[in-house]
């Protein structure tokens, strides 16, 4: 392929070389350029593609993609474009010939909820006799195979390689946790959706947009700018209604069709339900009829999560019983209010809850259905949004019996500096709390000071097997930790 065949269709603000010279791909990674591909330089939060330029150069870089003008006298073709993300995405889906178009694509998008609903409408779709295919928090699977996730959304060119791969082994549905990173850096720019999923918005990721209006513009662009451009035909959107930018996002989008969820508003609604620490029962309304169902997931928070794939599975044209099916089927959600105890003595949970309304809404939720206490073990990541440390520490110490803050992924921080701030937030609202940094001793100690009716929730990091120490990944693992509790009880 020609360099100038290869950046067809980008608005160039400058060129110069050769556009004629033939190139055998693009890296966006200095370190696996291969000679002869085009190297486009990206400037992310910590690393700028552009100092690794002599880099790519030395490797057999055949032609640039910019973002500024390169020093004079280089001996191959570049072009300055107004973003090297964007570009690449577009590029990519060149590329690996537009595999979104060989397949029904479906956006998850918002703060909670992305990851369960995406789980449940896999379940549904596969009880439908669909192949699926999932790009999420937790993994990128499809057909038997799992890759670990190191991001929730890839970097696009990353995404369309996967996506061709899933076209290749014959998937015929995508379902896709799309980030507000993800959408803000326009990795899914060029990607054809036929509908998204908007399960709500409260406050995170602040370190990156700085406010919530700017983050509610991130996640919008999904609906707004991604699937509007979308040349699938028949494109839709299911939103939450009883959150208030859930119903803002509606007003906003015109072109597609809309089916709001919520649990006693919407057109998909629950009639009555019940839950407990074994999960709920629903009866839910629908434009296809009512049906009734049970889940093992626990909490309301997840009730809206079952709504959201409903709505989504209706949009689809899947039949009422394989919903069902879908949803009861599905036990677990790696690390989202997953049980780890044997049902001998206290329950025990690991949940990802790391933003002030996840954690609100598991410990709302688990108040209401355990006769004893409740024991909060929890930290926040160090190098992200600090906003929300004390607005943690408020939740978790006004819900919570008993609150052990202890460390999460402190990266390049003082822990315990974070875990004053934190404290910040317990201070104002009072509580029974204590320090223990180390997450394994904080872990055990929770564990030990429960009696058989209580119930402790170690919050934050939910699947994740590591913990971030400076650069470096630590194996740590919050479940198998618990267990070892519970053995040593």
């Amino acid at each position: 392929m020609e360099f100038g065949e290869l950046i067809k269709g980008l608005k160039i603000i400058r060129s110069e070389g050769d556009l004629g010279k033939e190139v055998k791909g693009v890296a966006y990674d200095s370190r696996l350029l291969r000679e002869g591909e085009v190297f486009v330089a990206i400037r992310g939060t910590r690393w700028d593609g552009h100092d690794f330029i002599e880099e790519a150069m030395k490797k057999g870089a055949s032609g640039l993609i910019l973002e500024r003008e390169p020093p004079g006298g280089l001996p191959v073709p570049w072009v300055q474009v107004p973003s090297s993300r964007r570009a690449l995405a577009r590029i990519s889906c060149r590329l690996f010939s537009h595999p979104s178009l060989s397949l029904r694509v479906v956006g998850v998008t918002g703060t909670n909820g992305k990851t369960t609903t995406t789980y449940l409408l896999e379940s549904i779709l596969k009880e439908a006799g669909r192949e699926v295919g999932v790009v999420g928090t937790v993994n990128y699977r499809y057909k038997g195979k799992e890759v670990p996730a190191p991001v929730t959304t890839p970097e696009s060119y990353d995404l369309q390689k996967i996506l061709r791969e899933m076209v290749s082994e014959g998937v015929q549905d995508l379902v896709m946790e799309v980030s507000s990173h993800a959408l803000e850096q326009g990795r899914v720019e060029g990607s054809h959706f036929d509908g998204a999923i908007f399960t709500n918005l409260s406050h995170d990721h602040l370190d990156y947009h700085g406010e919530m209006s700017r983050y509610f513009e991130a996640k919008r662009r999904l609906f707004t700018e991604v699937l509007t451009e979308s040349r699938k035909g028949d494109r839709w959107m299911t939103y939450n209604v009883e959150d208030p930018w859930g119903q803002r996002l509606a007003e906003g989008v015109s072109g597609m069709r809309k089916l709001p969820f919520g649990i006693n508003r919407g057109e998909v609604k629950t009639l009555r339900y019940s839950l407990s620490l074994r999960g709920f029962e629903a009866e839910v309304i629908t434009p296809e009829g009512p049906f009734s169902l049970r889940s093992s997931l626990l909490g309301r928070h997840n009730l809206y999560n079952v709504l959201a794939s409903v709505s989504a599975a209706i949009l689809l044209g899947v039949e009422i019983e394989a919903i069902r099916r879908g949803v009861e089927g599905l036990r677990a959600v790696p690390g989202r209010m997953e049980r780890v105890d044997d049902g001998e003595g206290p329950s025990v949970f690991v949940d990802y809850a790391h933003t002030p309304d996840a954690l609100r809404s598991v410990l709302e939720g688990v108040r209401r259905l355990t006769k004893g206490k409740v024991i909060v073990v929890f930290g926040c990541g160090g190098e992200r949004d600090r906003e929300k440390r004390p607005l943690m520490g408020e939740v978790a110490a006004s819900l919570g019996h008993k609150v052990i803050i202890t460390s999460d992924n402190p990266r390049g921080e003082d822990p315990y500096e974070i875990i004053h701030q934190i404290e910040e937030g317990c201070r104002r609202v009072g509580g029974d709390w204590i320090v223990l940094p180390d997450r394994r001793e904080a872990i055990r100690k929770a564990v030990a000071m429960a009696k058989e009716e209580d119930v402790v929730i170690i919050a934050g990091k939910g699947h994740e097997a590591y913990q971030i120490w400076g650069d470096k990944r630590v194996p740590f693992d919050d479940r198998e930790e618990a267990k070892r509790a519970l053995e040593g009880r």
